[in-house]
């Protein structure tokens, strides 16, 4: 019993020193819904909700998920650019994170495609 509650008490104050780090991490994500696409290039996308333009960085790591969007990648043979995915007048979500005055896209969703 009390070899066991040596072994206990480490694991238990790891677990209590390491999960406040993850939930800090978790917590500065924040969400745009329900916005339309106003402009984008390769590294920069614009979005207006609620009347309010929203600029964000983009790259590589941007992750764009929606209906049609891994035919589209497929076409691209997996290397498609944010450009070849959405369009301007795309209803997206927009997941980023903030650094400074930055504000970098780290998941877009597509909810409605424009109307063409």
């Amino acid at each position: 019993m009390n070899r066991s509650l040596r072994l206990a008490i480490p694991m238990l104050a790891a677990t209590i020193l390491v999960f406040p780090t993850q939930a800090s991490a978790a917590g500065k994500a924040k969400l745009l819904a329900n916005a339309t696409i106003k402009s984008l290039t390769a590294t920069m996308l614009t979005a207006t909700a609620d009347g309010k333009d929203s600029s964000f960085s983009v790259d590589a790591k941007t992750q764009v998920i929606g209906k049609g969007i891994g035919t589209k990648s497929r076409a691209k043979g997996g290397k498609a650019a944010i450009t070849d995915l959405l369009n301007v007048g795309d209803r997206v979500a927009v997941t980023y994170q903030e650094d400074g005055t930055t504000m970098r896209a780290t998941k877009v969703e597509l909810k409605a495609a424009a109307a063409k």
